[in-house]
């Protein structure tokens, strides 16, 4: 009698023949571009201990909740398989006492797969590869910003081989943030018993994740919700606006999107995604943003970043239907 057939996990690729010559193609595109940015690469472990997610990445967010791979405990300490890079970056420059360096800011590249167990859909596995950069300092300015961004726009915009749309929002500081999740949570609250489960849950721990809720009676009840540019200070708005005067003079296209607010607790300024003007039902191919407090609450100095991330399965996708 055969033995049972051993397959793939679900939500995994393999990579070979034309498949895997258009991945290292696209890596090496995308490894040009960091290093005409002036990147350093680096290589990190593929798990870290748990809680090194759930105390960056936000307790509350879905990431934590529902899409960790945590591995069986053996030893003293709890591990997970990354589900991002950046409190990684975060625990490296710590950990190598790199912000000691006199070369700011910062500039790391990466490209590895990363993992979360949710439901595989069109775009999204439970193990991917991401390509992105970290730009870590003790502040970051306007040019680190516009050099962020249009790291990640040009190296999408050269992966894909056309232009593509990129939409923008400003979160602002931590106590914008934290005036605008009260005047969510009243604007919510009437309306919270008739949401999805993960809006419920939301609404408890961080109310600004509702406004990323998928589900079309809940995006309906979304469009009328306070927006986070009404809540910022004058510090916050002087950023932004100087951010916006910034692209518009270098003219570069994009859209604000006041609803945009990205999946992980610890963004803070300006926050971005990117997608295929070509097919855009693929759904966001990278994003990234401004953050603070990060690399304090690992147990670091108090520094700020700003980072992106490209999804290369999206990118295999776009150029992939592209070519058909």
């Amino acid at each position: 009698m055969a033995e049972q057939q051993i397959k793939r996990p679900r939500g995994t690729t393999d990579y070979y023949g034309e498949q895997e010559k258009l991945f290292l193609a696209l890596d090496t595109i995308l490894k040009a571009e960091a290093k005409a940015y002036g990147t350093t690469p680096c290589e990190l472990p593929m798990f870290e201990e748990n809680r090194l997610f759930h105390r960056s990445v936000g307790e509350g967010s879905d990431i934590v909740l529902k899409e960790t791979f945590d591995l069986v405990k053996k030893g003293d300490k709890d591990f997970t398989l990354r589900p991002e890079f950046t409190a990684s970056v975060s625990r490296m420059v710590i950990e190598n006492k790199l912000y000691n360096s006199p070369d700011m800011p910062l500039r790391i590249s990466y490209l590895g797969p990363v993992f979360r167990y949710e439901r595989p859909q069109t775009g999204r596995l439970r193990q991917f590869y991401q390509f992105g950069a970290e730009f870590i300092d003790t502040k970051i300015d306007l040019a680190s910003t516009l050099d962020a961004f249009l790291f990640a726009l040009t190296a999408a915009e050269k992966a894909l081989g056309h232009k593509v749309i990129a939409k923008i929002n400003f979160l602002g500081s931590l106590e914008s943030r934290e005036n605008y999740k009260a005047a969510l949570k009243a604007f919510f609250a009437p309306h919270v018993d008739s949401m999805c489960d993960d809006c419920k849950r939301r609404f408890e721990v961080n109310p600004l994740r509702i406004l990323d809720c998928k589900v079309q009676e809940d995006q309906e009840i979304c469009k009328d919700a306070p927006k986070i540019k009404d809540y910022l200070s004058e510090e916050d708005q002087k950023e932004y606006q100087n951010i916006l005067k910034a692209l518009d003079d270098i003219g570069v296209s994009y859209e604000v999107d006041d609803s945009l607010v990205r999946g992980l607790d610890y963004y803070t300024g300006l926050v971005f995604e990117l997608y295929d003007s070509i097919n855009t039902t693929l759904g966001a191919i990278g994003g990234g943003g401004k953050y603070a407090s990060l690399m304090r609450q690992i147990g670091g100095p108090d520094m700020e970043g700003i980072g992106f991330s490209l999804g290369m399965e999206r990118l295999l996708l776009a150029l992939t239907d592209e070519r058909k």
